[in-house]
This record gives structure tokens, sequence and C-alpha cells, in this order.
């Protein structure tokens, strides 16, 4: 009996270390997220989690993936618009704004968005960094979020897609890794890189 008590012992000293580490690292995120807004000067817009909360734990217990429900800053993506100054950028889009998609893609091996399931020593921790082109903007009013990203399936990564049902949109994204992310320079240079390669892919300073 003993053995099996400090075995459990053992197990839950790991997730409480993997609680405050997980804390620690999406503290880190969070700081890195506000420096690479900055650097693209762009404005806070929306933030789609994609392991929603459940409102209730009530029958969670016969759930496979209730686990994973608690874990809502997994695969966040944050939205950024930079616009020509207009009011209401959200709804009334002018030629050149953008929006910004940065998900984090913190275990490219989860699944996630039909993507093959891969162990965690094979899997990858990234942000990904999608460019929503507007280049012929409705006349009518337009929801970046529901009408734009909503409707639009991600492009490859390095290339230039039309947005789905938008002829007047492009979007191109790109994947960061981590792991290269370490510091304020490096982190300035590897964006000024990517911003970049947008411009050109693009046709347009981003």
């Amino acid at each position: 009996m003993s053995t099996i008590v400090t075995a459990i012992d053992d197990a839950l000293l790991d997730v409480r270390k993997a609680y405050r580490l997980l804390a620690d690292y999406q503290q880190r995120i969070l700081e890195l997220l506000g420096f690479i807004q900055e650097e693209l000067n762009a404005d806070y817009y929306y933030q789609v989690s994609r392991n929603k909360l459940p409102r209730s734990l009530n029958g969670l217990d016969a759930s496979n993936n209730a686990g994973q429900r608690f874990l809502p800053f997994n695969d966040i993506s944050v939205l950024w618009l930079r616009n020509n100054g207009q009011e209401d950028p959200v709804h009334h889009h002018q030629k050149d704004d953008i929006l910004i998609d940065v998900w984090v893609r913190n275990d490219t091996g989860n699944g996630e968005d039909n993507e093959p399931t891969q162990s965690a020593e094979q899997s990858r921790s990234e942000l990904r960094i999608f460019f929503f082109l507007c280049v012929a903007p409705q006349e009518r009013q337009y929801n970046w979020y529901s009408q734009v990203w909503s409707k639009t399936n991600y492009p490859p990564l390095g290339e230039v897609a039309m947005c789905d049902d938008n002829p007047g949109y492009r979007a191109y994204g790109e994947a960061l890794c981590l792991s290269t992310l370490t510091d304020a320079t490096t982190t300035r240079d590897v964006i000024t890189d990517l911003r970049q390669r947008a411009s050109i892919k693009l046709g347009q300073p981003i």
C-alpha cells in the first residue's frame, strides 16, 4: 500500500509542478504577444478559444475531452486590426486594412484543424501568424470576424490565397518556432523578416 501511496504522491507533485510551469509559460506567451502586437502596430480586436470552457461540470465525467476544454489558452487565436484610421474599422473596411491572426499553436501534434496526431516529442510549439489583407473593400458594412475570418480556411503556410467567398481579401501566413523567439532583439528580427516576406507575397507593405 505504501508503494502505491508514494507513487500517487509523486504523480500529484508532478501535477502541481505542471500547473505552475503552465502558468509561467502562459505569462511568457502573453508578454510575447504584447511585444509582437507593438512591433506590428496593431490594435487588439478579438480572441477565439478553440477549447471553450464548459458552462457546467454536470455530465463531464462521461466526456472523453472534458480535460482539454479546461485548457482555453491552448490553440487560442488572438485577432488584431491595423487600419487607415477610419471610424468603426471592424465594419467599414478600407483598402490595405489588415486583420492579423496569431494562433498560439502550443502543440502541433494534438490533432487540431485536422492535422495529424503526433507524440509530444514529435510535435512542435509555434506561433502561426496570418495576415488577412483587404484589397477591394465592400461598399456595405462587413464584419472582420464573422464575415471574413470565420468564413476563411487558413491558406497553406507560405502561400497566398483568396479568402473563401470573399474575393476582395487575401490571406498569407507563416509558422514561427517558439524556441527562436527568445528575447526582444531576436523576436524583433524574426518579425521584421516575416513582414518583409509577407509584404512581397501580398504586394503591400505589412
